[in-house]
């Protein structure tokens, strides 16, 4: 009896190995696939994620194609998709398969065993997105014996591109409710230019929009006009009955209101305190070298030359130094970077030669101005100054009796490793100042005085922002005018020569002091007789329009 039941026992044992046996099988089998097939979709996922970007770049707007380029979005959707798997679309670039497909959508297959891409663009928000989904059944291994012969696997993404089709000349971004978002004050005749070119008075582009979206203040009685050369959209009615554009009639209102440009500022959290600055008295016709780079007095007299460092600035500067131990007539430059203004430090200048070029005078390439000094460290080939808390910038030439010359050139950086391009001036949303940038230039205090900045000057905070005319003319004569400070081509006065943009801003046109020089506008008709030299307020360049920082981006 003992014997049998032992047996019977044993027999039990070996039943339950056999069950268990099966279920670790399965269980191993299952382990194994499932390490298969989630290898197989990440790199599903890295596919649609790479393809919806590629497609996403061609939804960019430019100038010429607002809306981007729709058909090659959905070829490169594909193509990048399949690149990951050995793989290329059905269709080629340029096919018909892609023009206005229904629903916005195309769906291809290719391999074996097959991977089926479907694209649809131009989606979602502003008509900017585009998603891509691959489907791919997997064949099973292991677990077959479950009863699984395949397991469908499924990827999306979705991109967005970034970059804002539409550029500014000016745009007040403040909406309906905040009052006068453009305020012109002053009287006389000036311009708001877009064509590039300070003689173009009756030829406009389509880049460098001027826009209000609330009230465009021009005061009633206003001797004189407002010529708006390019586009002008106005959300709300006020005084503007002498807003003009190209020097005609009154353009009509807008409908709706343009959002505030998502300009990025640079990281500005591991900005170390820039050094003190360096000065040198430098004979006429010599140079130094500091930190390497060779610095000039391209002048006859002695000048000192001051070296101002990027980096975080917790004290005010102001050119020349208040405390009255520099000359008007001095020489500042300032080294490409980036220059953060925290803690109530502000930027102040009332005279001197001030640039981020070699000389401290204007320099130009190709025809547009150019800094010659190499960029920073981390890359920055230009100056952006960066104003948080209670700090402004404020330029006038209150400090240089005649017959001294004012000259202010600032370029700002194509490249900038954080934050968008082409930016001179950011000022934070942050920024506590009432009056965070203001310009209030004197053209009329020597022969040869300039204010340029090439870049953008954004303000993000919801304070006014302050900005004189100058002059109207030609922008550059010759390639450089390093050896000739009083040269032709840096005396065409240009206030700011990218974007102007603010939450208010107040604008004096018309006869400013010292705008005396200048070409006359010859526009066809009887629409410009005997109104003298209008001055400039805006010199829009597109090669100085900022960019938000990315041309396309995953949504999810």
């Amino acid at each position: 009896m003992l014997i049998e039941i032992r047996r019977r026992r044993a027999g039990q044992a070996i039943v339950i190995m056999a069950l268990a046996l099966v279920a670790i099988c399965g269980m191993l089998a299952l382990a194994i696939d499932a390490g298969r097939l989630y290898f197989q979709r990440r790199l599903m996922q890295d596919a649609v994620d790479a393809g919806s970007l590629a497609g996403a770049q061609d939804l960019v707007g430019t100038l010429a194609n607002p809306n981007g380029n729709p058909p090659n979005a959905l070829f490169h959707a594909l193509q990048d998709t399949f690149s990951v798997f050995g793989l290329t679309p059905a269709n080629p670039q340029g096919s018909a398969y892609y023009n206005n497909p229904p629903l916005n959508t195309v769906t291809d297959t290719r391999g074996n065993p097959p991977y089926t891409v479907t694209a649809v663009a131009p989606s979602g928000y502003n008509n900017k997105q585009i998603q891509v989904t691959v489907t791919y059944n997997a064949v099973a291994t292991f677990v077959q014996v479950l009863g699984f012969n395949q397991v469908g696997i499924v990827a999306t993404a979705t991109a967005e591109a970034g970059t804002n089709a539409k550029t500014y000349a000016i745009f007040a971004y403040g909406g309906i409710g905040t009052g006068n978002t453009i305020n012109i004050e002053g009287s006389g005749f000036s311009q708001v230019d877009n064509g590039q070119d300070g003689n173009d008075f009756c030829n406009a582009s389509p880049s460098g929009e001027t826009i209000s979206n609330a009230k465009f203040h021009l005061p009633t009685g206003y001797n004189g006009m407002l010529n708006i050369n390019g586009n002008i959209f106005i959300n709300q009615a006020n005084d503007n009955q002498h807003l003009g554009k190209y020097w005609v009639a009154q353009p009509p209102f807008a409908v709706g209101q343009d959002p505030q440009p998502t300009y990025l500022i640079p990281d500005t959290s591991n900005i170390p305190m820039a050094p003190n600055r360096t000065k040198n008295n430098v004979g006429g016709g010599q140079s130094i070298t500091v930190n390497g780079i060779t610095l000039r007095n391209t002048t006859t007299l002695n000048h000192s030359i001051i070296v101002y460092y990027p980096g975080k600035y917790t004290s005010t500067l102001t050119i020349p130094w208040n405390a009255g131990m520099d000359a008007v007539d001095d020489i500042y430059i300032f080294l490409n970077g980036i220059y953060y203004f925290s803690a109530g430090a502000s930027l102040i200048t009332h005279g001197g030669y001030v640039s981020n070029t070699s000389n401290g005078l204007p320099h130009y390439a190709n025809g547009v101005g150019a800094t010659n000094l190499p960029p920073a460290a981390d890359g920055t080939d230009g100056v952006e100054f960066v104003f948080d808390g209670g700090g402004y910038y404020s330029a006038d030439n209150m400090s240089n009796p005649s017959p001294n010359n004012y000259s202010t050139f600032f370029v700002a950086p194509n490249y900038v490793p954080t934050g968008s391009t082409h930016i001179a001036f950011y000022t934070a949303a942050t920024s506590t100042a009432a009056t965070p940038w203001s310009e209030t230039f004197n053209a009329g205090g020597g022969n040869g005085n300039r204010y340029q900045i090439w870049g953008t000057v954004f303000d993000a905070s919801a304070q006014s922002i302050y900005l004189t005319g100058v002059e109207l003319g030609p922008r550059n004569a010759t390639p450089s005018d390093d050896a000739n400070p009083g040269g032709s081509g840096s005396l065409g006065q240009y206030a700011i020569n990218g974007e102007f943009i603010g939450f208010t801003m107040h604008l004096d046109s018309g006869t400013v002091p010292g705008n005396a020089a200048g070409a006359t506008p010859t526009c066809p008709g009887p629409v410009w007789a005997n109104r003298g030299t209008p001055a400039l307020l805006v010199q829009f360049n597109k090669a100085f329009a900022p960019a938000p920082g990315t041309n396309s981006f995953l949504v999810k």
